[in-house]
């Protein structure tokens, strides 16, 4: 009990900063996980479907929470909500609560048949969807009662956020070199890129001019930085023409379908989104892509995250 209080203490202590004269003793673990629940889904409904309760529930809560905080917390917007600077301010925050009171209730062997929760993974790897698939027999036959929720990661850098808000357990993305140091990491696997193209109506690129002078499909994360590729290409004095480009996948395959672009992306997808399309090796050196399973270092001793972090490395081998 003396660490649950200490833990308790320290946490909200820090809840105060951005408020005035919060009521601390009036704050407990239900209300805070509905407050998250509300910050994700950033509406009332779907926090209650997500939590199954009523929305007036979830409602007198929240008026609950405002009276302790002296905050609005969430405020309509037309017929969404969105949330205050200090609801903003606080989630991180109140994430690590719930982490830090889920640690200490998991103290013990975590089992994971008596688990009602959810685990929320983020990531755009779409050439992992084999061992996702894998992932998620596993977790269905181990963990019966367990939600498995993906949702897009975007760009590498958004990790942090997720896994700090506790809007995503896990994050799995292209590696990037140096994470953050509130960032655990683990390298899951490595790949060769490869070119994938519509053979009927282009051949394979032979030459690095002949690849170079093709239009080139490409993922965009939103992230403005130079590629592999195009480092590749402007090293031997060379540059392409970027001609189509999506956030996913399998929007990415199905746009090319027709074409004469090549898009040079990790081998893999050629059992997932260009299932189908002609596929050679690049005709320059490339350096292989990483991918890593990334969480925040709050849940590095938590025994169900271990537990989790374990059968995502089973998944990748079956």
């Amino acid at each position: 009990m003396p660490r649950y209080r200490a833990v308790w203490d320290d946490q909200c202590e820090k809840i105060q900063e951005p408020m005035k004269e919060v009521n601390t003793l009036a704050l407990d673990g239900r209300l805070l996980k509905i407050f998250m629940a509300v910050y994700e889904f950033q509406s009332v409904s779907e926090a209650a479907r997500h939590l199954g309760t009523s929305q007036s529930a979830v409602s007198h809560s929240l008026n609950r929470l405002r009276d302790c905080i002296g905050d609005p917390l969430f405020v309509k917007d037309g017929r969404n909500i969105i949330s205050s600077p200090a609801a903003t301010a606080l989630a991180p925050k109140i994430a690590g609560i719930l982490a830090e009171l889920e640690g200490l209730a998991l103290a013990g062997q975590y089992d994971p048949r008596r688990d009602t929760g959810q685990f929320t993974i983020a990531t755009n790897v779409t050439e992992l969807l084999l061992s996702l698939t894998a992932l998620k027999q596993r977790i269905s036959e181990e963990a019966p009662n367990v939600r498995l929720r993906f949702i897009e990661l975007g760009g590498a850098s958004n990790a942090l956020d997720y896994l700090a808000s506790g809007k995503a357990d896990l994050a799995i993305t292209a590696g990037v070199g140096r994470y953050p140091l509130e960032l655990g990491v683990m390298r899951l696997y490595e790949d060769v890129l490869c070119c994938f193209f519509d053979r009927d109506q282009t051949p394979a690129p032979m030459t690095a001019t002949a690849y170079s002078a093709l239009g080139h499909a490409t993922l965009d994360f939103g992230k403005n930085q130079m590629s592999i590729v195009d480092r590749a290409l402007e090293s031997l004095g060379l540059s392409r023409t970027i001609r189509l480009s999506a956030a996913n996948s399998y929007a990415l395959a199905k746009l090319m379908q027709g074409t004469a672009y090549v898009a040079t992306l990790p081998s893999r997808l050629k059992d997932t989104a260009f299932e189908g399309f002609a596929h050679s090796v690049p005709p320059l050196s490339l350096p292989k892509v990483s991918y890593d399973m990334v969480w925040h270092r709050r849940e590095a001793q938590s025994p169900r995250h271990v537990w989790l972090r374990d059968r995502l490395r089973a998944s990748m081998t079956d």
